[in-house]
């Protein structure tokens, strides 16, 4: 009892110098040498005993990851400081726990990281409650090892993800086995991405060495799209538990400025409580203050504004906010994974999701920003990464066997004039025109023994200009004639191809610096006037010879991917449908790992 009374008033005594304090200030610290004045061998620390507990604690656990690794080399040698134990456990130690109980500023359950059981220790040992036949060896050691290896997963899973994307985005298995082998995605996930590795996690050992407060700092994301979600589902959650009353559909009615509706109270309130529509609207007649709040709603989820409210709006309004959380959670997540391919300072990605791509330089620190047209549900767009080396003008457009099939010959049966319209040829194996008009299309339901090639320039359904990169499924950006499809907030209207809104920019982007005359040429071959004195005098030469290709002196690498949040070049998020489904099975694996 009396030992217990000298460790209570040391307790009260202590103050721990080497970890200054940067949060609001933590229980007091427990310094080790205190113990020193207790006689009973059960409150007596000895370094090696916890450096050796905790080298059992690593050996009996299953786990094989990067940081497993790392913590073996670490404690494996018999001089390895001790993290939490150097002058107490103490303040280090607060500072880190109010991390990881912050976690779900990263869409992270705290109880992913032990945060309770590690609490529990820490209260147990600076009250000395140990349990019976424990000692304050084995008590520290298990702190040692909670802390250190909650640290390592917390600062890795920052840094490379805490869930692996390959075997998830097969979510559609009986679909993908209803398709050929051509047809479909043989990757769930085929960019190549970082992994935590040992050396990584024992550099996260040596900062947390050098400076514990700076090593916990430095492990937060920093790029502005990971930001602006975190700000955003702050927002949402100070908005609390709130459960929307549904908002009734109107059929086929619009409502507008002026009009009444019984409806209209509900849409202001669902705006006023999560942030759109800043002042209250009284009565049940539609405002422009609520028109304009409902089009800020609009461009958030990534629809057109309009001058009316109909049911398609209604049923965006209806959907509830773990909606939006689901949608921040599993993009934080996709947020942490690192490409492994380097980026370079020029670099393109297109969000499939989102229908756009950014094209970046970071020499001139610019983005140049497009709607894209992306593969329907049908026949989605493959994710990859590749590297553009290559841009043709005025492309022949071989036809796929697959819609040859699928489209060309049922359309050629209900109208036969379409080979003529669409500009379109048919030959034989041997490479010999033959009149599509002799051919029995009706017998080929499988392999079809011709091919079909589209004639170049106007109407070809690859427009004037394509990017060619190596790819296994024969996809491509390209320029188009449809120019109608941008204007949809729905745009996976391809065959699997992405369609460039603005393809003669992005040959500009992709070139290695400025040229007037080589610009001039590209757009003399896509029928567009050239804008320099020496480009317009090339159409006047009749040495001219149309541009007809163009290989890049430098490949510029290009990534697909598909992401549910979109940072706009000028800093807007928002959230897009989830058209191929691949958020479920992601969000699925966050929850099992969030209520592990």
């Amino acid at each position: 009892m009396m030992k217990r009374i000298v460790l209570s008033f040391l307790i009260l005594l202590v103050v721990v110098s080497a970890c200054k304090q940067e949060k609001p200030k933590f229980p007091v610290v427990l310094s080790l040498s205190s113990f020193h004045e207790l006689v009973h061998p059960a409150y007596l620390i000895n370094p090696d005993s916890i450096r050796q507990y905790v080298r059992v604690n690593l050996s009996n656990a299953n786990d094989t990851m990067a940081w497993d690794s790392a913590m073996m080399s670490y404690y494996a040698a018999d001089s390895a400081a001790l993290f939490w134990m150097k002058d107490g456990v103490g303040q280090c130690a607060d500072s880190l726990l109010y991390w990881l109980e912050n976690s779900h500023r990263h869409g992270l359950n705290p109880a992913l990281f032990n945060v309770s059981d590690i609490r529990t220790d820490l209260e147990r040992f600076r009250s000395l409650q140990l349990h019976e036949g424990e000692t304050i060896n084995h008590l520290l050691a298990r702190l040692e090892y909670g802390l250190t290896s909650s640290y390592l997963f917390y600062t890795c899973g920052l840094k490379y993800g805490f869930i692996s994307p390959v075997q998830l985005l097969n979510n559609q298995e009986e679909d993908v086995k209803k398709k050929s082998d051509t047809e479909k995605q043989k990757e769930p996930y085929p960019i190549p991405l970082k992994e935590c590795s040992k050396e990584f996690a024992l550099e996260a050992l040596a900062s947390l060495r050098r400076n514990p407060f700076a090593a916990f700092r430095q492990a937060q994301p920093t790029s502005p799209f990971y930001l602006s979600m975190q700000k955003e589902l702050a927002r949402l959650d100070s908005v609390g538990e709130t459960e929307f009353e549904e908002i009734p559909l109107i059929g086929d009615t619009l409502l507008k400025v002026g009009e009444r509706h019984r409806i209209i109270p509900l849409i202001a309130g669902r705006l006023m409580q999560t942030g759109e529509l800043k002042q209250q609207v009284s009565g049940d007649t539609l405002t422009s203050a609520l028109l304009e709040a409902v089009n800020q709603f609009r461009l958030k989820n990534r629809l057109s504004t309009d001058n009316s409210i109909g049911t398609y709006t209604i049923r965006y309004l209806n959907r509830p906010l773990a909606y939006y959380k689901d949608h921040l959670k599993v993009n934080l997540e996709r947020a942490r994974w690192q490409y492994k391919p380097e980026k370079g300072t020029k670099y393109v990605i297109a969000n499939i999701a989102a229908f756009m791509l950014q094209a970046f330089n970071e020499e001139t620190d610019s983005i140049l920003e497009m709607r894209i047209c992306c593969g329907s549900v049908r026949n989605k767009t493959p994710l990859l990464y590749s590297k553009i080396y290559y841009m043709e003008l005025n492309p022949y457009w071989n036809v796929p066997q697959n819609i040859i099939r699928k489209e060309i010959i049922p359309s050629y049966r209900r109208d036969t004039t379409y080979f003529t319209r669409n500009r379109m040829k048919v030959y034989d194996k041997n490479g010999n025109r033959v009149n599509p008009h002799d051919i029995k299309w009706a017998k080929y339901t499988a392999g079809v023994p011709f091919t079909v090639k589209q004639d170049n320039k106007e109407g070809n359904s690859l427009g004037r200009i394509i990017f060619r990169f190596p790819n296994p499924y024969a996809v491509y950006l390209h320029d188009t004639p449809s120019r109608w499809a941008f204007n949809r907030s729905n745009r996976a209207v391809s065959h699997g191809c992405v369609r460039l809104e603005r393809a003669l920019d992005f040959a500009f982007f992709l070139l290695e610096k400025p040229d007037e005359l080589l610009e001039d040429r590209i757009r003399i071959a896509m029928d567009i006037a050239p804008k320099s004195d020496e480009g317009k005098k090339l159409n006047r030469s009749e040495a001219y010879r149309e541009l007809k290709h163009y290989s890049l002196k430098e490949a510029i690498p290009l990534f697909l991917d598909y992401q549910t949040m979109y940072l706009a070049a000028d800093g807007k998020l928002s959230y897009c449908d989830d058209i191929y489904k691949y958020d479920d099975p992601l969000l699925e694996a966050l929850n099992k790992l969030n209520h592990k």
